[in-house]
């Protein structure tokens, strides 16, 4: 069944004229800049200035960015894996007759690290005997794109990477260094997704759906990838839609005044030792953690 037929068959089937999400490919979703994303929004909150600039240059996807991206067209798209991406033959050298004629046969390809072949069979493996497995057991469709023209006075947009055919459960992929409860609570507050699961499902509630269910499924980058999977609490998502004001506000403010302030753009401001430094705590900060510092 087609992407359209489906989605006729869904609304259809409840008798409900509703939104039309549309089928479009990634680069034109992320075209749309007119449109706030739940990355620009959290963007918004750390730094307008930031903000302003990342909405309109170009993105120079990192390694672990493409990597990310892979294991979602895997998992998501696997029809359209083989179109995109290759794995680098063991011991390959360019230099060789060989080497060059095989990057001639697949330059047109995203190349991946020959170890991606067995990791992405041993995550697949864990995916599939874990809760996981429900976005290939109940009925959903991946990567369609959401377009509200009022979100609290902002123009916004969403992809889920897997919503429900009644649009109630949107499930979002995520790789992580720790997929337990307690190391992925870290990456939820360090990156934000808690922003981003609240953004998503009031994007798509001022659409007229009804979604009301975000859970995120982890997957750890290394052997012998652990996966968890978590539904977000009422509390996660009422302290993401606080921030989704938040940065709704900013948004506007900044817009309205053709101001977009830099981290300290009045005074100087004083600075201390992160709190992990200086508190006596059985917890100590991830590796992710300290990076980020």
């Amino acid at each position: 069944m087609t992407v359209e037929k489906w989605i006729n068959l869904s609304l259809g089937q409840r008798g409900l004229k509703m939104y039309k999400p549309l089928v479009m490919s990634n680069e034109e979703y992320h075209g749309k800049t007119k449109y706030e994303s739940s990355s620009t929004v959290r963007k918004a909150l750390v730094n307008p200035k930031k903000y302003l600039h990342d909405k309109t240059a170009e993105t120079v996807p990192t390694k672990a960015m493409e990597e990310g991206t892979a294991v979602h067209t895997y998992f998501l798209e696997n029809n359209l894996f083989k179109n995109r991406y290759c794995f680098k033959p063991k011991a390959f050298n360019g230099r060789t007759k060989e080497g060059k004629q095989w990057m001639e046969e697949h330059g047109h390809l995203n190349v991946l690290a020959s170890e991606w072949e067995e990791n992405l069979i041993h995550m697949n493996h864990s995916f599939l005997s874990s809760p996981a497995k429900m976005i290939y057991d109940l009925d959903g469709l991946t990567e369609l794109s959401y377009f509200s023209e009022d979100l609290g006075g902002i123009r916004a947009k969403c992809r889920p990477d897997w919503i429900s055919s009644d649009s109630g459960i949107v499930v979002d992929l995520k790789t992580t260094q720790d997929a337990s409860p307690k190391g992925f609570q870290k990456s939820i507050a360090n990156f934000g997704y808690h922003i981003q699961a609240a953004f998503y499902l009031r994007t798509l509630q001022s659409l007229g759906l009804d979604s009301y269910d975000f859970i995120f499924i982890a997957i750890e980058k290394t052997a012998p990838f652990c996966v968890g999977v978590y539904r977000a609490s009422t509390e996660m998502l009422e302290e993401g839609n606080k921030k989704v004001d938040e940065a709704i506000n900013k948004i506007l403010w900044c817009k309205e005044n053709d101001s977009y302030p830099d981290y300290t753009p009045n005074e100087i401001e004083t600075i201390s030792l992160p709190p992990w430094m200086t508190k006596k705590s059985e917890e100590q900060p991830s590796q992710e953690e300290i990076e980020l510092y």
